[in-house]
């Protein structure tokens, strides 16, 4: 049973207003409320975490990973934000960089559950798209983001990531397709 001080503690704030685009706003939301339920998801068995906002552009339903976290930040960051979305930013990253700095096992062992999922769904894509390269040419635009994330979750990683994991890919992604 949740008690009174603990629903009021952990109630939902309005947010202040936005000064950005409705989809520099929406993708902000989704980064807040990825920020406000870190060390939850640091602490939980979930991967793949899901959230529901509210954003200008509707009901949004993500799933939080630390790379989606981290890709949220830096697009924001690189985007055209007005002072007071600049600030709420600035609080995620605070968030991000406190849960790094309090949980960095839990930041290491769920950054390399996440690689393992982003090489597991590349490869996939490789071996299809070298067995039937004209039908999984269409699928390309949407795959490669796998190829982005795993090169985002290894600079996370930093030392603690496989090494050779970069050129191993490469070399399958040079692979000629197979002959039938």
């Amino acid at each position: 049973m949740t008690s009174w001080l603990d629903r009021f503690l952990h109630r939902e704030l309005p947010l202040p207003p936005s000064d950005s685009a409705p989809e520099l706003t929406a993708e902000l939301i989704e980064a807040e409320k990825m920020a406000a339920e870190l060390v939850d998801y640091l602490l939980g068995p979930q991967l793949f975490w899901q959230i529901v906002v509210e954003t200008p552009l509707g009901t949004r339903r993500p799933k939080m990973t630390l790379g989606g976290l981290v890709e949220r930040i830096e697009r924001l960051q690189a985007a055209a934000l007005g002072p007071n979305d600049r600030r709420r930013l600035e609080a995620v990253v605070a968030a991000w960089e406190e849960a790094r700095r309090r949980y960095p096992q839990q930041v290491t062992t769920k950054l390399k559950r996440e690689l393992d999922s982003f090489v597991r769904n590349w490869k996939y894509y490789l071996e299809q798209r070298a067995r039937n390269p004209e039908r999984w040419k269409e699928e390309y635009e949407v795959e490669v983001r796998n190829r982005h994330r795993i090169e985002r979750v290894l600079r996370l990683l930093g030392p603690e990531g496989p090494p050779g994991l970069l050129a191993e890919l490469e070399e399958l992604e040079r692979r000629e397709p197979e002959e039938e």
